[in-house]
C-alpha cells in the first residue's frame, strides 16, 4: 500500500490520500495528533509534498511513519528548500535543510524516534534549482556545492528519500546521493568535479 500524507487537492494516482481537509483525501485526519490507521509494517511507500514545513509535532509524525512502514519502505518528503525565499513563506514553521535530516536520521534519531523499532536511512536527495542558476554560477567560477552550502536561492525545493530500516541500529554517517534538477524529473547531468 502507498500513502500520501497531506494530499491536498492533487492526490497522487495509486496513493491513499490523507489530509486534514479536502475533497481529494480518502481520509480526513490530523497526522500531528492522531495515529495513522494502518497496521505495523503495512505500508511500502509514503509520499509527502510541501507538508513537513507546516508541522510542529515531528516526533509523533515520524514515529507513526516508522511504525506503519514495512522494512525497506521508501519515504519521500518534499519541502521548500530552507535557504530559499519559498522556504520563508507564511505558515511555514520550519525552514528545512540538510541539518534537520541529519538530526532525524542519525545524529539525534532517538529524540525523534524514541524507542521505535529501526531508523530512517537517508539514501538520496533531489534539489530543484532556481532556473538558470547553474549556468550563472559557472560563469562566475562558483562550484555548485559551494553555492548550495553558503549561498541563498540556489535551490527552490528539495526531496529527501529515506529507506525504513527495522531491527537494526542506526548507520552513521549517512551520505546521501545528491541529484540536481530544473523542475522535478528534469535531472541536470553534472560533468564537472563538484
Amino acid at each position: 500500500m502507498k500513502v500520501e500524507l497531506g494530499c491536498g487537492s492533487s492526490k497522487r494516482e495509486g496513493f491513499y490520500g490523507i489530509d486534514i481537509q479536502g475533497e481529494q483525501a480518502d481520509l480526513i485526519l490530523n497526522i500531528e495528533t492522531t495515529e495513522l490507521p494502518f497496521d505495523d509494517n503495512s505500508i511500502e511507500y509514503v509520499y509527502c509534498s510541501h507538508v513537513f514545513e507546516h508541522l510542529k509535532e515531528y516526533p509523533f509524525v515520524l514515529r507513526e511513519i516508522l511504525r506503519v512502514c514495512s522494512p525497506e519502505a521508501v519515504v519521500e518528503i518534499w519541502t521548500p528548500y530552507g535557504k530559499s525565499n519559498d522556504g520563508l513563506l507564511f505558515g511555514h514553521f520550519n525552514f528545512l535543510t540538510e541539518t534537520h535530516f541529519k538530526h532525524i536520521c542519525y545524529e539525534y534519531d532517538r529524540f525523534y524516534l524514541g524507542n521505535s523499532n529501526g531508523y530512517f536511512d537517508w539514501y538520496e536527495t533531489h534539489y530543484v534549482l532556481y532556473p538558470g542558476i547553474r549556468e550563472q554560477l559557472e560563469s562566475m567560477d562558483i562550484p555548485l556545492e559551494f553555492a548550495m552550502e553558503h549561498m541563498y536561492n540556489i535551490a527552490l525545493e528539495w526531496g529527501v528519500f529515506l529507506k525504513v530500516k527495522k531491527n537494526e541500529s542506526t548507520k552513521i554517517p549517512q551520505i546521501p546521493c545528491r541529484k540536481y534538477f530544473y523542475g522535478r524529473g528534469n535531472e541536470i547531468k553534472l560533468t564537472e568535479n563538484l
